[in-house]
């Protein structure tokens, strides 16, 4: 298999051998087996100081399974994980736009799989060494492995003798690997000295045990004022308070080691692409101007022409830029606020935002889970990119249809489209309020309604002057056939400028209501919601957390956890825990709760007097 990676032109030109020494050094690391057995005897080494449920009794439970990192409902060591997928920055852009791969046409997708494979065998052991039990031996093996990816890359520089852009662009990797380094060797000289122990993340976490708290009071009255100005200060209140749960506070709400991962991986491709794009516009300015330097023998005119070109360009890639920016940015934020909200539904029972015919089996629940976090950044990468052309190509036209022309600086053929599009669009407009004006004035009796939304008066919808009105439909049936088709096609201009905005965010369904199921990105969202919630809702981890702290309290055997084997010892205590006067005790409870007229009648449970809003979202 032969592959041929997009190598940016350098500044000193390399002799043959080292061409062909630097092609097959990136061939070995990006296509090949190079890390690969060094990445195994670490990822061996690691798994010794793991314990597996598997068999546990033979060989004291070693070697087991490490732990890369916890997608699921991790949130510790988050910096240190998003440090570690700045190290595969690289090998993510080779995959994504600078691959070529000779193999058949039927095998690319099979060698994809197999070279994304070798990527995270590469990059396993960094993150299995931050999250290892032994912070000894896992910082040692850590801070080995990441010093030999050093000297890789170290290598792969001097051999390809790479230009600054391409430095600027390994700096990210460079940072990553010795911040890393600099961790392994914190984490080692603390845990020699005794001064810090590996923290196992536990089961319940401290804002779960809050949440639930809270639901156990009884919820505050929120009485919403009709001043404007303390609307604006309570929602800036709100606002503030969600961006210090988000990023300072350790809350229920805060971002989760797959969101961080997410938003890290995507803003590095953003950064990898605004030095591609600011390289790209230096490559056509001086091309542009060796253009203009050979037109300017032959054409005034063609000289200036080159120039103006040049100069839109060079706007049009930093309006791209910038908003394009914008663009990613707003959508993380959306998207991470829209995916708390429907987490919050979920937990609450609502599925009021799912479409009916949105469903999926357990087993599909737990493939759309693992789809997610990569499908994420993918979809927040396409968009950005699309946006981003989107943007550029408006920015052309918008400067040779209309800019340029006004000012005489380009021919004044370039305004025909215009001045052919506007007038007509003008001319519907001040129609269409005419019409409006006529409907009000002389097609509506003169009876007055609350409207819709109880803010004015209006008309009632009573026609009056009928042989007018149907004169008026009939003239304008046939010039409506005309406008019609500039109608239609201003509709489709307008979804896809707002399905454009909607690409990159999967929690938004972009077809129309009654075909979602055939969205595969608003599926995967979905499942993921749904694992979501059976495996991280608060009161379901409280309740296990406590059945298992019950548990180990009654038990003289070892501690009991998620992970551990239940056998039929286990299952015979916990049956003894749990008797029948406990669940119909439960029973009772919830029978109150949700029949409110027999708590008067029920002597030992007053409680229930109260008011059990609060009470009912713990049940539900």
């Amino acid at each position: 298999m032969q592959n041929e990676t997009g190598n940016v032109s350098t500044t000193v030109a390399a002799s043959p051998s080292n061409t062909e020494l630097c092609k097959e050094y990136t061939n070995a690391i990006f296509f090949g087996f190079g890390m690969s057995p060094f990445a195994m005897v670490a990822i061996l080494i690691i798994s010794l100081f793991e314990r597996r449920r598997y068999k546990s009794d033979i060989c004291y439970g070693k070697p087991g399974l490490p732990l890369p990192i916890n997608f699921l409902d991790g949130t510790s060591y988050s910096v240190a994980n998003a440090a570690a997928f700045g190290c595969t920055l690289e090998h993510i852009l080779v995959y994504l736009f600078s691959g070529k791969i000779s193999v058949n046409r039927w095998l690319v997708a099979i060698v994809l799989f197999l070279l994304t494979f070798l990527a995270a065998l590469v990059f396993y052991p960094i993150f299995a060494c931050l999250n290892s039990p032994s912070r000894v031996f896992g910082s040692l093996v850590g801070f080995l492995y990441t010093f030999l990816l050093l000297l890789v890359l170290l290598a792969r520089g001097y051999l390809c003798e790479e230009s600054g852009w391409n430095w600027a662009l390994h700096a990210v990797t460079l940072v990553s690997e010795i911040y890393i380094m600099i961790l392994f060797v914190y984490r080692f000289v603390t845990a020699i000295l005794k001064k810090s122990k590996f923290h196992k993340e536990l089961l319940v976490k401290i804002d779960q045990v809050m949440h639930v708290k809270e639901l156990l009071v009884a919820p505050k009255s929120k009485i919403e004022g009709n001043d404007i100005k303390q609307r604006i200060i309570t929602y800036s209140e709100t606002v503030l308070a969600e961006a210090k749960l988000c990023c300072l506070h350790k809350s229920l709400y805060r971002c989760t080691t797959r969101t961080l991962a997410i938003n890290t991986i995507v803003l590095l491709v953003f950064y990898s692409n605004f030095l591609l794009t600011f390289q790209l516009g230096e490559i056509t300015e001086s091309s542009l101007s060796k253009w203009a330097a050979l037109y300017s023998t032959l054409s005034l005119n063609g000289c200036e022409q080159i120039k103006i070109l040049s100069e839109v360009i060079r706007v049009s890639l930093i309006v791209g830029n910038i908003l394009s920016a914008v663009y990613l940015i707003t959508n993380m934020i959306l998207i991470y606020r829209s995916q708390r909200q429907h987490l919050m539904k979920r937990w609450r029972g609502d599925k009021s935002f799912i479409p009916t015919q949105c469903r999926l089996d357990h087993s599909e629940k737990l493939v759309k889970n693992l789809m997610y976090a990569g499908h994420q950044v993918s979809y927040l990468i396409g968009g950005y990119i699309f946006f981003q052309i989107l943007v550029f190509v408006s920015c052309l036209l918008l400067s040779y249809f209309c800019i340029l022309p006004i000012m005489k600086k380009v021919p004044e053929e370039f305004l025909i489209p215009l001045e052919f599009v506007l007038p007509g669009v003008i001319f519907l407009f001040v129609l269409r309020f005419i019409l409006r004006f006529i409907s009000s004035r002389v097609f509506l009796q003169n009876h007055y309604l609350s409207s819709d939304n109880g803010k004015h008066w209006e008309r009632a919808l009573a026609l009056d002057n009928r042989r007018v009105y149907q004169n008026l439909s009939f003239f304008l049936f046939f010039y409506y056939i005309l406008t019609g088709l500039y109608r239609c096609i201003f509709r489709v201009m307008t979804s896809i400028c707002i399905n454009t905005f909607y690409i990159a965010r999967m929690d938004k369904p972009l077809l129309i209501p009654g075909f979602e199921r055939f969205d595969i990105g608003y599926m995967t969202y979905l499942g993921f919601l749904e694992v979501e919630l059976h495996q991280c809702h608060p009161v379901v981890v409280v309740c296990c957390d406590l059945l298992m702290k019950s548990v180990n309290h009654l038990s003289s055997n070892q501690e009991t956890s998620l992970e551990s084997p239940m056998d039929a010892h286990k299952r015979n205590i916990m049956s003894k825990i749990y008797t029948r006067k406990v669940r119909n005790k439960w029973q009772k409870m919830k029978t109150l709760i949700l029949n409110q007229n027999l708590c008067k009648e029920s002597k030992s449970n007053v409680s229930f007097q109260q008011p059990q809003q609060a009470k009912l979202n713990l049940v539900h």
